[in-house]
This record gives structure tokens, sequence and C-alpha cells, in this order.
């Protein structure tokens, strides 16, 4: 083998085996969100990948896909006004609708995220709400409860 086919073969076992899987997995968690939240069947809008598969760096074997879900602000001024840890309230309403696509699968609020637990890996989807800046508010139901941000694009 000659360098350039060894280079080749590097990248082939580098390359995401279930690819296809993850992205309709993906999709589906989209596709259930945007209908509860916007009555649209649209698989992509409101939802950008994050960490290592949304910049395209991620390889054969990842362990999660971080997801965030972009929420309308109604349901931020909706769980802002709960008297105790609206946060937590919130991520419990994006379980159960995303428990509703997969109701075998365990799927689990953690902190400031709702884990979706497959076989070989987990989608975890973070509920936000894009500020002007491009940033996202988004939920911590950890201590009671609070709103934080993120800038995951930079």
């Amino acid at each position: 083998m000659n360098t350039g086919e060894i280079f080749e073969e590097f990248l082939a076992n580098l390359a995401i085996k279930n690819r296809s899987e993850i992205s309709n997995r993906y999709k589906r968690i989209t596709k259930k969100l945007n209908k509860k939240y916007y009555d649209s069947e649209s698989e992509t809008n409101h939802s950008l990948q994050v960490g290592s598969y949304g910049r395209g760096t991620a390889i054969n074997g990842i362990s999660d896909l971080d997801m965030i879900f972009e929420l309308p602000w109604e349901v931020y001024d909706k769980y802002d006004e709960y008297e105790s840890n609206g946060q937590s309230a919130l991520l419990q309403e994006v379980k159960n609708c995303i428990k509703e696509t997969y109701p075998n699968t365990d799927v689990s609020g953690d902190g400031q995220v709702v884990v979706v637990s497959f076989k070989d890996y987990k989608i975890e989807v973070l509920p936000g709400f894009l500020n002007d800046d491009s940033s996202y508010t988004y939920p911590d139901s950890n201590d009671g409860g609070s709103w934080k941000t993120t800038n995951p694009r930079p």
C-alpha cells in the first residue's frame, strides 16, 4: 500500500458508520418538537447540531449528538413565571414530548438537557431560546433552577 491508500483507509476507519441512523433519529426528534411548538412537520427548522457532530469532527464510535432546539419565547415566559424551578418543568415537558416518539427508549432530564439514550449513543437535547446576539438562553434545573446563556456558533 502506498501512503495515499493508507491515508484513505485511515479516513474510512474514522467515518461514522451509523451516521444515517443518528441523522434519522435527530430528524424525528426535531420533527416532534416542531409539531408541538410550531405546528410544523419540519425535520430541520429550529434545530442546531452542536459539539463534535455539529462541527463535523465526530468520529466512528461517537457517544453523543448534542443539539439545541429553539423554542418560542412564549414558552420561556410561561416557565419563567413558575414560583420554583420552572426550568425543571420545561425539561419535563420536552422529555414527555420526545417520549411520545420514543416510548420504549430511556428519555430523561439531566440538569440542562433531555437525554435520549439509545443502545450505542445518546442524543442530548438542549431546549433554548434564541437571543438577538445569536446566543441561546437555556434552562438549568440544578439548585432550584435558573436561566443560563450559551453561544455555540463561535
